[in-house]
């Protein structure tokens, strides 16, 4: 096959529809960079013509070829670095302050759920992660009912799974893993017990909100910096506005509301509360 090149018009094209439709901004500094995971991408499809790959990206999926080219596309720009305990100061702030985030919860008081949202869970290790930490330190009486989305099907799949290979970046003791994994193979199986404290689903953070009931927690960690300020703003304004009356958002430590309007209150570094 050919050297693949993609043509100025078509990878504006490609960053626009990044942008209209996951929030991604697409710096010019990066597009070389964007170039060449599109060219990777054709050359694994069979595909030499941009405009055709670009077709097939943008259109509805109607075909399972077409199908498994979007997901491969969505999984490859998206980023997917995620480990156990990854910024482990946030776990240990929910620990520190756990019976006051139960004393403002008002789901915790009528329907003895705290509710959690890992909105950009990747492969699962953060949601997982809350829930064992909520095993540990939740009243016998408080249920963890944690949602976990993402955007990437594959990422979501492997995080139903939950089976994992531990690395030397997972910040997990043998405590937990004794306690809620069993081995399996070269790997490690994380427990029902857990499984069944977390819903992942498949969502997009620029689509519109469809969430009810409020969250008492919420964690958007290390993915705002993939957006612009126009972006940002909006998500965070959805952000406080699904977030229960006092309730937490954690973002990333490369993050900072800093620049952006909002209505949260500023805890610490990286660490905002609702009013």
């Amino acid at each position: 096959m050919p050297i693949i090149t993609i043509e100025k018009n078509y990878l504006d094209l490609f960053s626009e529809y990044l942008y209209k439709n996951m929030g991604i901004y697409i710096e010019d500094s990066k597009k070389n960079l964007l170039a060449q995971k599109l060219a990777k991408l054709m050359q694994e499809a069979g595909i030499e013509n941009a405009g055709e790959y670009y077709h097939f990206i943008v259109s509805p999926p109607i075909s399972e070829r077409q199908k498994e080219l979007k997901n491969k596309f969505i999984d490859t720009i998206t980023v997917h670095k995620t480990n156990f305990f990854r910024e482990n100061n946030h776990f240990e702030f929910i620990q520190r302050n756990i019976s006051e985030i139960i004393e403002t919860s008002q789901s915790a008081k009528f329907t003895n759920e705290l509710r959690i949202w890992s909105s950009a869970c990747s492969t699962g290790e953060e949601a997982y992660t809350l829930a064992m930490l909520c095993k540990e330190i939740l009243p016998a009486n408080v249920r963890p009912k944690i949602l976990a989305t993402d955007i990437s099907p594959d990422s979501i799949r492997k995080a139903m799974e939950g089976i994992y290979k531990f690395g030397p970046e997972d910040n997990i003791t043998n405590y937990y893993i004794n306690k809620y994994f069993t081995k399996n193979g070269t790997q490690w199986a994380i427990s029902d017990e857990i499984k069944n404290c977390v819903t992942f689903r498949l969502f997009n953070l620029v689509e519109p909100f469809p969430f009810k009931n409020p969250f008492d927690i919420i964690f958007c960690r290390n993915v705002m910096i993939y957006f612009d300020k126009i972006v940002q703003e909006k998500l965070v304004g959805n952000f406080y506005n699904v977030l229960g009356k006092k309730g937490f958002l954690f973002i990333g430590h490369s993050e900072s509301l800093i620049q952006i309007k909002h209505q949260f209150t500023y805890h610490e570094p990286t660490v905002y509360r609702k009013n």
